[in-house]
């Protein structure tokens, strides 16, 4: 079985060796475990949507023996954000429970959408298949508020179905 920090350090380079963003790593890793990545993590909702506590802490022993590196950058706000970068110089035949192609092209339509698509995506198939709810929806809109605007829920079920992940 490939250990968390080995995991997160497989995905960052499938993805072209960077991943900007705590918030998206972490809804990358979500999706892609309802997608068979199989990281073995319990995730829990939270502000953001779904998280790992596991998959956090794994992050800090990934830049510590993965050799994954988080850069600070801001943004025109003054808000800091993370980089993370890992320079592997191939990929393995899998990443997780996924083919390394397969990881690769799920992660590629995911890291060319917003953080906030991915946030809100990660929250609807959360709501839908681990809450259960049928109100899904409107509890989506109560927990986002302004996120869901400007056609965003609707980008956010647009990448759940190129994920294969939508509800009904």
């Amino acid at each position: 079985m490939t250990t968390h920090d080995k995991l997160i350090a497989e995905v960052i380079a499938a993805a072209g060796g960077e991943i900007v963003g705590r918030i998206r790593l972490q809804k990358i890793l979500y999706l892609l475990d309802q997608r068979g990545l199989k990281a073995h993590a319990a995730f829990h909702y939270y502000h953001y949507g779904p998280y790992s506590r596991v998959l956090d802490d794994a992050l800090d022993r990934a830049k510590a023996l993965q050799g994954v590196k988080e850069e600070t950058k801001y943004r025109r706000d003054g808000v800091a954000y993370s980089v993370f970068k890992n320079d592997v110089p191939s990929l393995p035949g899998k990443i997780g429970g996924l083919g390394g192609q397969e990881g690769q092209r799920l992660i590629a339509i995911m890291k060319d959408t917003t953080s906030t698509v991915i946030e809100l995506a990660a929250t609807i198939h959360w709501l839908a298949f681990h809450e259960k709810r049928t109100d899904w929806r409107d509890e989506l809109i109560r927990r986002k508020g302004v996120k869901t605007e400007n056609g965003r829920s609707e980008q956010a079920l647009d990448l759940l179905k190129k994920l294969r992940l939508e509800p009904v």
